[in-house]
């Protein structure tokens, strides 16, 4: 699987006298998309259509025709998506009518159009599994710790001291961690996927 880069991605074009307006971005929960909406859907326009896809593992994703023909709209949208690989993604597709109707067909071929000129344009990047281990330790054991991590090239996402000294550190193998002769306790184990 695939996603964007995370910035707002726009283009438009006009059809016939109707104004399509594509806007992308990365979203990776229904919370994000909601707030998405809310803040690129534009209330004086005929319709805000959209398709989203979330996830890797457990993907949940669905499109939205917002008035126009039924399958016209949103399932393009989505199609586009899908035939691309990508997730972790919303495309809204504002469409102002320009007064000439453009028909089933190539309505469908606008929103298509619309969301695959936009995408295409894009670089794209692929999604890697992660892991997201939370290891907490004594203060005096800080030294052979921040050791260990350089040495074996680890990468720390969060440093935590309120009880006492936490780190959270995102590898690909939890092997590195059984092979660690330091002391540290492990708080947290938290699957993810990255474009790192």
């Amino acid at each position: 699987m695939k996603t964007i880069g995370n910035k707002i991605y726009k283009n438009s074009f006009v059809i016939n006298k109707s104004e399509f307006i594509a806007i992308a971005k990365t979203i990776s929960s229904k919370k994000e998309l909601e707030e998405f909406l809310l803040e690129y859907s534009e209330n004086d326009a005929n319709h805000n259509c959209f398709a989203y896809k979330i996830g890797v593992d457990n993907v949940i994703g669905g499109f939205n025709d917002d008035g126009e023909p039924n399958g016209t709209a949103g399932k393009p949208i989505f199609n586009v998506i899908e035939k691309m690989g990508l997730t972790n993604i919303v495309v809204l597709v504002i469409r102002y009518f320009g007064g000439i109707k453009l028909g089933a067909g190539p309505l469908t071929r606008a929103y298509t159009s619309s969301a695959s000129e936009l995408l295409n344009g894009l670089e794209l990047f692929e999604m890697h599994k992660v892991i997201n281990v939370t290891i907490s330790f004594a203060i005096e054991n800080s030294k052979s710790i921040d050791t260990y991590i350089r040495i074996n090239n680890l990468f720390i996402i969060d440093k935590n001291y309120t009880d006492g000294p936490e780190y959270t550190l995102q590898i690909d193998d939890l092997s590195i961690l059984k092979q660690a002769n330091v002391k540290f306790e492990i708080t947290s184990i938290v699957e993810t996927y990255t474009t790192i």
